[in-house]
């Protein structure tokens, strides 16, 4: 449905959801997404993804535009409609990670949620030991708001858990200072 240089994201379908509960079942990815027990997901897993797709605001497969190759998936969930806010998770395969599209899919998501779905923030929450993570979200433009001190267990040490934020005209002067 929606393309930027090199991905197309577009709606899950429910083809989709065997990839997403793989996707949470890499070792990777699922300490990186949640603060709870790193374990197998078994199949009722997949009841719960099927659950928050449809309750999310927006819920997307990010695909590469050349090869349509499955690379993960955007949300925007727990919308509060009124004060215009809502919580990203972003979630790509290993094999995509240092490719560039994390950065590519949230400059889109983002420009996206402020400019049509008429957010006034948006927020997320990411583990301080994901240096990667961090580095790509201020890229695009968030900022910390602050810090759950050793707030996550995971590893065999407690880790923090970091806020944060973008708020709509600090993208819109973002898209200005680049001539958008």
């Amino acid at each position: 449905m929606f393309e930027t240089n090199n991905l197309r994201i577009r709606a899950v379908r429910n083809t989709d959801f065997e990839k997403i509960h793989d996707l949470w079942n890499d070792l990777r990815v699922q300490k990186s997404l949640s603060p709870s027990y790193v374990v197998p997901l078994g199949n009722k897993f997949e009841e719960t993804l099927r659950a928050s797709a449809a309750d999310a605001l927006l819920y997307c497969i990010i695909e590469t535009k050349d090869k349509g190759d499955w690379v993960g998936f955007v949300n925007l969930f727990n919308a509060d409609r009124k004060n215009r806010d809502a919580m990203l998770a972003l979630a790509l395969c290993p094999e995509f990670w240092g490719r560039g599209y994390a950065t590519e899919v949230l400059r889109f998501v983002v420009d996206y949620a402020f400019r049509e779905l008429a957010l006034h923030r948006i927020t997320l929450n990411v583990f301080g030991n994901n240096a990667a993570a961090i580095k790509v979200y201020k890229r695009v433009g968030f900022v910390e708001e602050g810090i759950q001190r050793k707030a996550n267990w995971s590893g065999g040490k407690w880790q923090d858990v970091v806020l944060m934020a973008i708020l709509d005209e600090e993208w819109a002067a973002l898209r200005e200072d680049h001539g958008e």
